[in-house]
């Protein structure tokens, strides 16, 4: 029997030409394919009719498909479904046909270095004059890092997030180079490019595409999505349905422990429900112990309270019409009081009352479920509360990264898990300087600047393995592969360097330092801000708990402190 017989495949496209020649590729080979246009038609087609896989054109302009990707994602109903990219188009050959229309061709994470020598070929400096690099880019941190990087090399950076403007920038601004993103939402970057050409004003400005797409390339994690992708001119029929066939094979049992290990039981997240509806409160009860969550139960408001001050609970999801005291009073108490204030609250009611619902919603309630309540329903809400909660509160005001708390968390799972990692300790030179002559306010901007810096450096698409945290200060983490990590500290020093001269005054860069006063109180010359990395791992020599790796962490910090007034960073050698 054929493997594809019965299978269902969404086309999430709005190229009827292309969409058309997929879906008789896919009906040829017993594939039965349906076509979307629109992101409405996307997502209802992904709940009712549940495909067995979703193709996605990636460079659709419809509506922006990273959005679709991610509502996917954050509804726990269609969290699972699988879906890979292909787009095809022929106008990949005008960046990597044998003759290319652009001066360049750079994927992101964009390495500085190739950046820099692609610039010198496409605006050559000028005598007297300073070069002007237009950025067409709408991802906001990624331009910020780029402008960074041009101002640190004296050329004068334009920036433009909105597509429909770059046109109208080109021609006032006549830069001498354009960075030009090829995925932005409203007109993608080849449109941009054939319109340029269509002009006296600017089919001359030189054009270095920057993209996180792979072009005439399969990916087997994209860039940007994290999932199998492929953007060609053509159909690669062998390859695409040998991904196809991949994709749909049935999964292997969920829950399956590797074979000769002991599964890892962590401790299950607690929920007290409470409700006067015995029988009801018990069967809510039996369905989300059965989810994995132990259960507490209170037959009314006041028995809820106890059991809040008895047991802390992860979550509560209160009735909201109870005798004694109904779930609003009982959320009142608890959000009035600093002990139980983080406690996420689901209220029930059999009731769709505007007045209470808005009298909750202002209090913090964070849902409301309407009576009969569907179990599946209400375990994933719970799933999906908890998830939020936790992110909220182990996240670091200033750069949103993970704290301390789940730091610790993932390099104990690293130690448990067996494998080879690495931990990457990072620390920057020179800040309290920095800070004494700029200003705190300048200091968060650092701060800012570096977690964005490593975010695009390490966590390439939101499938990524890798973790960063914000330990405090100006004191980071970044959890990765040991295969990985080298690379990856090279990559952050020598970014970080390209990008740290904007920092600073027109004057302060010319000087090449800065003047302050030193820890002891003796004024010296500060050399510009740099960042020091100490690489832990544990390939040569076992990693015994997460304070082990902290002081070795530490240790092999300061050497590279010590090391140089550039970045730097030390590998652990050791083996014992």
């Amino acid at each position: 029997m054929n493997a594809a017989t019965g299978k269902k495949i969404l086309l999430v496209d709005n190229d009827a030409a292309a969409a058309a020649a997929l879906t008789t590729f896919l009906e040829g080979h017993d594939y039965h394919a349906q076509t979307v246009t629109n992101y409405q038609q996307a997502i209802t087609a992904v709940q009712n009719w549940k495909p067995d896989l979703v193709i996605l054109n990636i460079l659709m302009q419809s509506f922006n498909p990273l959005d679709f990707l991610n509502e996917l994602k954050k509804n726990p109903f269609t969290e699972t479904q699988k879906v890979i990219i292909f787009s095809q188009t022929p106008k990949t050959g005008i960046v990597t046909g044998p003759s290319p229309k652009v001066c360049g061709y750079l994927t992101k994470p964009v390495d500085f270095e190739a950046l820099k020598a692609v610039l010198l070929k496409a605006a050559p400096p000028k005598e007297g004059r300073q070069q002007t690099v237009m950025v067409a880019d709408d991802d906001t941190e990624f331009s910020d890092l780029v402008k960074m990087f041009l101002e640190a090399n004296n050329y004068r950076p334009v920036v433009v997030n909105n597509s429909a403007a770059i046109l109208d920038v080109l021609r006032s601004e006549e830069p001498d180079a354009l960075l030009l993103d090829i995925m932005m939402p409203g007109k993608d970057g080849f449109e941009i490019m054939e319109e340029m050409q269509e002009s006296s004003d600017t089919a001359g400005i030189p054009i270095i595409v920057v993209s996180g797409l792979r072009l005439e390339n399969y990916q087997e994690r994209g860039i940007l999505t994290g999932l199998p992708e492929i953007v060609s001119r053509e159909i690669p029929g062998d390859l695409l349905l040998k991904l196809i066939e991949e994709q749909t094979a049935p999964s292997q049992a969920q829950g399956a422990s590797p074979v000769g290990s002991e599964p890892q039981k962590a401790p299950r997240l607690r929920v007290l429900m409470a409700d006067d509806q015995t029988e009801l409160l018990l069967l809510m009860k039996e369905m989300i112990e059965y989810a994995g969550f132990e259960v507490i139960t209170a037959n009314d408001g006041v028995e809820a309270m106890t059991a809040v001050f008895e047991t802390n609970p992860d979550i509560i999801v209160l009735d909201y019409n109870m005798p004694r005291k109904n779930g609003l009073e009982v959320a009142q108490d608890l959000k009035n009081n600093p002990l139980f204030a983080h406690i996420p609250i689901i209220i029930v009611t059999a009731f769709g009352e505007k007045h209470a619902k808005l009298k909750g919603l202002s209090m913090g309630i964070d849902d409301y479920l309407i009576k009969p309540v569907d179990a599946d329903e209400l375990v994933a809400r719970i799933r999906m509360i908890l998830k939020r909660n936790k992110q909220v509160l182990d996240t670091n005001p200033l750069s949103k990264l993970p704290g301390n708390p789940s730091i610790q968390a993932r390099v104990e799972r690293e130690i448990q898990k067996g494998g080879t990692f690495a931990v990457l300790y990072l620390d920057l030179n020179n800040f309290k300087a920095y800070n004494d002559i700029y200003g705190f306010e300048a200091g968060d901007r650092i701060i800012k600047a570096t977690a964005n810096l490593l975010v695009k450096l390490t966590i390439q698409n939101e499938n990524s393995e890798d973790f960063i945290g914000h330990i405090g200060g100006d004191d980071f983490i970044v959890v990765t592969s040991y295969e990985r990590s080298e690379e990856l500290a090279k990559r952050i020093v020598n970014s970080f360097d390209e990008i740290a001269p904007s920092f600073y005054s027109k004057a302060d860069r010319e000087r090449g330092h800065i003047v302050a006063t030193d820890r002891q109180g003796n004024i010296q010359k500060f050399p510009f801000l740099s960042i020091a990395i100490g690489i832990v791992h544990n390939s040569t020599r076992p990693l015994q708990s997460f304070a082990h790796v902290s002081n070795i962490g530490t240790e092999l910090k300061k050497g590279a402190k010590a090391a140089s007034n550039k970045s730097h960073y030390i590998v652990d050698r050791r083996k014992d």
